[in-house]
């Protein structure tokens, strides 16, 4: 029995040893797994540790105005520098369309151009603005061949746009039987909204009038109008100067209002400016002064106590982020960032200033 018990137990070793290795070979995949697992997890982990500070962890997102958008751009330069865990980007689209991305969470920050309209706050009742500066509007026209050419002393009409926006004629142009050419914006634009419902007064933006033009942001409208003999459109002032600092395609017009006020950046002036130093700061400090005391202080038309400074709220509006509800602490902490006099360290100048622009100190 003994010898047949052995022979029994020498039987049944190899299937045993065979089972053992099998089970031996799971336990020591399943380790070697679990071993790798953890190692990659931890080398995942050290290569986020290590990348922390190169690798943006936060991306906030800027849609809207074309105004706002190079304003943005410089902004997060310098707010990524002390924020390197932070992304900013901006996408210009118009003020409608970034409002509506930021009402729609496509968006962190609507960028507005204009007061906020009660259609977007009867449409998203939660959005919440927030002012960070000031951006003026300049009426602006062909430099080559001018679509209206004012006299010594004099600017276009207030009348004489109503008129050209509405396909009336209108007079004192280039001295040519050459009808003026009207471009208006095709995009949901916080300009457009300012200078035609705050400044003109229309209930709402007419299109192209017969012979017209339409064009997408500040920039499409200088470059339709530089490009464009007798037209004549509109276009946010920083945009304006950058152009005149530039291809110098077009030119900005003096207003002249019912009581015969002019006010606006005249000609003699600007020529002056620029072509004493084209570029140089000082010169560009200068036509911004400039234009912040006329459109400040000098941009009251004669009418009624009730009505003084109406045009005003048109031509000069205030520059919004706006969110939907109260935004997150690194959206916040942006928004005050901009609203705070932001710096550009490279050219030692405040943002704003150097986007032709004003911050809330300038005429608060």
């Amino acid at each position: 029995m003994a010898i047949l018990k052995q022979n029994n137990d020498m039987a049944v070793s190899p299937i045993v040893a065979t089972l053992v290795l099998i089970v031996v070979a799971v336990i020591g995949a399943v380790a070697v797994g679990t071993i790798m697992g953890t190692f990659s997890s931890d080398v995942s982990k050290q290569a986020s540790a290590n990348g922390a500070g190169t690798a943006a962890q936060t991306e906030i997102v800027v849609a809207g105005s074309t105004t706002i958008d190079p304003i943005t751009q410089l902004m997060a330069k310098g707010y990524t520098v002390k924020n390197p865990g932070v992304k900013v980007s901006s996408q210009a689209m118009g003020s409608g369309a970034g409002v509506a991305a930021a009402a729609n969470g496509v968006a962190d920050i609507g960028a507005a151009s204009e007061a906020m309209p009660a259609k977007w706050t009867n449409t998203w009742p939660n959005l919440k603005s927030n002012l960070i500066g000031y951006g003026a509007i300049v009426v602006i026209t062909n430099k080559a061949h001018p679509g209206f050419v004012p006299t010594a002393g004099k600017g276009i009409a207030v009348g004489d746009l109503q008129n050209l926006y509405n396909g009336a004629a209108i007079a004192n142009t280039n001295g040519t039987a050459t009808t003026p050419v009207a471009v208006v914006r095709a995009d949901s634009s916080g300009t457009a909204d300012s200078f035609f419902q705050k400044f003109l007064n229309y209930a709402t933006n007419p299109g192209a009038p017969a012979g017209g033009l339409a064009a997408s942001g500040n920039a499409g409208m200088i470059t339709t109008v530089g490009t464009t003999s007798y037209a004549i459109g509109f276009a946010d002032y920083g945009e304006a100067v950058a152009n005149k600092l530039a291809g110098n395609s077009i030119t900005i017009l003096p207003i002249q209002d019912d009581a015969a006020k002019v006010y606006g950046l005249t000609l003699d002036t600007q020529d002056n400016i620029y072509t004493t130093g084209s570029t140089t700061q000082a010169n560009w400090n200068t036509l911004r002064d400039q234009a912040k005391y006329v459109y400040q202080h000098d941009y009251l038309p004669a009418y009624a106590a009730t009505d003084k400074g109406k045009y005003a709220n048109g031509l000069i509006r205030p520059l919004l982020y706006i969110t939907n509800g109260v935004p997150s602490s690194s959206v916040q902490n942006f928004i005050e960032y901009a609203s705070n006099q932001p710096y550009d360290s490279d050219k030692k100048i405040n943002i704003f200033q150097e986007t032709n622009n004003f911050c809330i100190a300038d005429l608060g």
